[in-house]
């Protein structure tokens, strides 16, 4: 996993009000799971590429595809 800068608790909090407001902004709600994959990667915690391929191993779990 790479880290990513250190931001501040208040840095991610107002990134993530900007992440909300633009999926609003774009005719989508975000999920609380949204939310979360966000704030894992703002905060360091995992990269996008982590997050996506999380994302598609669920999908592949749930709905029997295979990439």
């Amino acid at each position: 996993m790479a880290i990513t800068k250190h931001r501040s608790t208040e840095q991610i909090e107002r990134h993530l009000a900007a992440v909300a407001a633009a999926q609003r902004m774009a005719g989508e709600e975000p999920t609380a799971d949204d939310m979360e994959a966000a704030r894992r990667i703002l905060a360091g915690e995992a990269t996008a590429e982590e997050v996506i391929a999380e994302g598609l191993a669920e999908l592949e779990a749930r709905y029997g595809f295979k990439r």
